[in-house]
């Protein structure tokens, strides 16, 4: 049976969108253990992301442009970074956990 990488990509989306929510709940009642778990799971979709990215990368997005695109996608992940990091103290680890999600 042949999984295609689309659909992995999009089930490792899936199951990191659902580790950081448990990561949020987590540290909203205070377990260090369930935050310990889901940031492990976390990981490990992250680490199984990349490679399907890049193969999906290769598959769809020209290499004359793929830089260029990249570079474009990348600009609103970083104002969210940087927007998460000096509202920190407003937010809390709760807050910034659930702007993650």
């Amino acid at each position: 049976m042949e999984v295609r990488t689309e659909t992995s990509a999009a089930a490792m989306v899936a199951g990191a969108t659902a580790a950081m929510g448990c990561a949020a709940a987590a540290a909203r009642r205070g377990t260090l253990a369930g935050l310990a778990a889901a940031f492990f799971a976390f990981e490990l979709c992250v680490g199984l992301y990349f490679p399907s990215v890049g193969t999906l990368r290769s598959k769809y997005v020209p290499d004359s442009h793929r830089s260029v695109i990249m570079n474009l996608f990348g600009i609103p992940l970083n104002a969210l970074v940087v927007g998460c990091f000096l509202s920190i103290k407003r937010l809390g680890v709760t807050g910034a956990l659930t702007v993650a999600t």
